[in-house]
C-alpha cells in the first residue's frame, strides 16, 4: 500500500462501526488500501467511515495498472478523469473538485460528489480509542522503561526487517531519532505479547524535525508550535504533543490542523514500511 497524507483540515465521521473497525478503516484510508471490515467514502475535505456504503452509481469498469486493485468502478463520464481521481486518492492529494471516492473490501468506486449527501445526524466525529503519543517510544525512553541499553535498542531499530527482532512496520527513523511501538518493545525486551491496535501508531506520530520536512515547514516553527509558543492559533495543546528528552513528538492531526496538507511524496517516503 502507498502511505498518504490526508486533505487539509479534514473532518472525519464514523457511523455504525466499532472503534476497532473505524480505526482499521482509517488505516486503510491512510495507506491507500482496501478496508477488510467496513468501508470509507472521501468527498471534499470529509472522510466518512461506515459499516456499508450508500447506493452508488453502477458506472462502468475502468482498468488501472497501479494501486491495490486492477480496475475501478466509475460513475464519471471521462475515463481520464476517473483515473485522475483514483490517482489523487493514492497519492494523498485532495480529490479533483466535484468528485468523490468510496472503498470497501470489494473494490473502489469514483463518482460525482453531488450524488452523496451525508446524514451527519446519524454520524459521530471520529476519535481514536487510544493516545498514539503514548504508544510510540524513542530508544532512550524504551531503555529507561525496560532497563536495556539504549544503544542496543537503537541497533535493533536500525536492523529491523525479516528475521530481526523488529519488523519494518514496528520502527522507523523520524528526523534525528528512531521511533518504535510500545507493543514491539514489550514483546522484545519483556517477552509480553499485547493485542495490536487496528491502526499502527507509527502512522500517526512524528518528531518535529520529521514533521517539518514532511509538511515543508521550518523546523523551528514546528518546534515552537509544539512548545506552545507563538500566536494562539498556531500552538499545539495538551494531547497534540509530548516531550521525550529534548525531542518533541507530535500527532498527525495536530500538524494537519495547523499546517494543512503534507507533501504526499515526502509522507510516502517516511511511511513506506508502515502497514
Amino acid at each position: 500500500p502507498i502511505p498518504r497524507g490526508i486533505p487539509s483540515m479534514p473532518r472525519i465521521y464514523t457511523s455504525a462501526l466499532s472503534a476497532a473497525a473505524s480505526e482499521a478503516c482509517y488505516a486503510a484510508f491512510l495507506t491507500g488500501s482496501l478496508p477488510t471490515e467496513g468501508c470509507f467514502l472521501v468527498s471534499g475535505p470529509h472522510l466518512f467511515l461506515m459499516d456499508s456504503l450508500p447506493p452508488l452509481p453502477e458506472g462502468r469498469g475502468v482498468p488501472v495498472s497501479f494501486g491495490p486493485v486492477s480496475w475501478i468502478r466509475s460513475g464519471i463520464s471521462s475515463q481520464m478523469q476517473s483515473i485522475s481521481v483514483y490517482r489523487a486518492f493514492l497519492s494523498g492529494r485532495r480529490l479533483p473538485a466535484g468528485t468523490a471516492l468510496a472503498a470497501g473490501k470489494d473494490g473502489i468506486t469514483v463518482f460525482p460528489a453531488e450524488l452523496y449527501e451525508a446524514d451527519l445526524g446519524k454520524m459521530e466525529p471520529f476519535s481514536l480509542s487510544f493516545d498514539p503519543l503514548e504508544e510510540v517510544l524513542t530508544p532512550q525512553e524504551a531503555a529507561k522503561l525496560y532497563h536495556v541499553d539504549a544503544k542496543r535498542i537503537q541497533w535493533d531499530c536500525e536492523h529491523a526487517g525479516e528475521g530481526a527482532v523488529f519488523s519494518l512496520s514496528e520502527t522507523r527513523r523520524s528526523g534525528n531519532t528512531w521511533l518504535l511501538t510500545r507493543n514491539a518493545a514489550l514483546r522484545v525486551y519483556e517477552g509480553k505479547e499485547m493485542p495490536a491496535y487496528a491502526i499502527d501508531p507509527l502512522l500517526l506520530v512524528f518528531s518535529t524535525v520529521e514533521a517539518a520536512h514532511i509538511w515543508n515547514r521550518d523546523s523551528g516553527v514546528v518546534r515552537s508550535a509544539a512548545g506552545g509558543a507563538g500566536h494562539a492559533a498556531a500552538r499545539m495543546h495538551e494531547g497534540d504533543r509530548r516531550k521525550s528528552g529534548r525531542i518533541w513528538l507530535v500527532r498527525r492531526e495536530a500538524m494537519e490542523r495547523l499546517f494543512g496538507q503534507s507533501l504526499p511524496e515526502r509522507m510516502a517516503e517516511a511511511m513506506r514500511f508502515v502497514k
